[in-house]
């Protein structure tokens, strides 16, 4: 996989991303379109958009210039998010939730528009076993996401990269989309397998009865350092 372009600004922050899941499934483009915010649209990749659910440990933030923030930077963090592309061109991903159970970080993200949900969420991580789970506080919805981690390379393949390498967040701003850079080293991305899967986010999230059938691709990363900064 590529690495991302330099960032045009400082980081606004820096985290690293430990076993990453992420679920990915085709979807009819009309289906997403009403999902994404105003000024852009579902991107597509070989006639489908995609909707994906993407689970990790969130470890060693910072806020640059400020130090790491050791145990108030970790959390789990699982994201329902969908491929998108803005009217300049500039294709990135539109998040409709990231549940934690970090509430600074709720109440902080919210401020600039990410929707962060409140959540009881945690991870188990096991050479041979990796589970992130969440529920909502006052009964809203759970997920829990487990996979047997592969060893073996993810091979080169187009719808990959299409969702891997993308560069930015449209955030909803005031009506229109706003514009966060995002880079990271290339993915290690690896093959994993699905042992269990009982998810209501994406239905939540408007995207009901797709957890009723397997994801498209399915991959697992030991960990990225991701970096944002303004658009």
């Amino acid at each position: 996989m590529s690495a991302a372009p330099p960032l045009p600004h400082r980081p606004v922050t820096q985290h690293d991303w430990r076993e990453v899941v992420g679920l990915h499934w085709r979807v009819e483009p009309d289906r997403v379109a009403p999902l994404v915010p105003l000024g852009t649209r579902p991107d597509e990749h070989d006639g489908a958009a995609w909707a994906s659910l993407v689970a990790y440990r969130f470890v060693d933030s910072t806020v640059p210039p400020l130090p790491r923030l050791g145990r108030l930077g970790t959390m789990t963090e699982i994201v329902v998010q969908l491929a998108t592309v803005d009217d300049a061109g500039r294709q990135g991903v539109a998040y409709r939730s990231i549940d934690t159970q970090h509430l600074p970080a709720v109440l902080a993200a919210r401020t600039i528009g990410l929707p962060y949900v409140w959540a009881r969420a945690g991870s188990l991580v096991r050479p041979d076993d990796v589970a992130h789970r969440t529920q909502r506080h006052r009964g809203g919805a759970g997920s829990l996401v487990r996979v047997v981690p592969g060893h073996e390379v993810v091979a080169p393949d187009p719808a990959l990269e299409f969702l891997t390498e993308r560069w930015g967040v449209h955030a909803p701003s005031f009506g229109r989309a706003r514009w966060w850079r995002r880079a990271h080293e290339p993915w290690p991305l690896r093959t994993a397998t699905v042992t269990r899967l009982d998810d209501e986010l994406l239905a939540a999230a408007g995207l009901p009865g797709l957890v009723d059938r397997e994801p498209d691709l399915t991959t697992w990363s030991p960990g990225v350092v991701v970096r944002y900064s303004r658009g």
